[in-house]
């Protein structure tokens, strides 16, 4: 294997490799259910904010869970979740 073999085998690795952990940096969709609050969380530590749904699923339990922005976005209050608004 020559330099420019190896050289080009190795970034390829490096990208499969990078791709395969961004693949699964998503968040989950969370549980379906009614959406009964939003919330908007800021940390100055990080100086980074989080959004959070909670919804009543339809036994009744009430979960809350991180949402993607346009979830959070798409989401208001009584609205079914997941779906919400396309």
């Amino acid at each position: 294997m020559t330099y420019r073999t190896r050289t080009r085998a190795g970034a390829v690795a490096v990208t499969v490799s990078a791709l395969a952990l961004l693949a699964g940096c998503g968040l989950p969709d969370g549980p379906a259910g009614v959406v009964i609050a939003r919330d908007y969380r800021w940390s100055s530590a990080t100086k980074s904010g989080h959004f959070f749904l909670t919804v009543r699923t339809a036994k009744g339990e009430r979960k809350e869970f991180e949402a993607h922005v346009h979830d959070y976005n798409r989401c208001t209050k009584g609205e079914g979740h997941p779906a919400c608004k396309p």
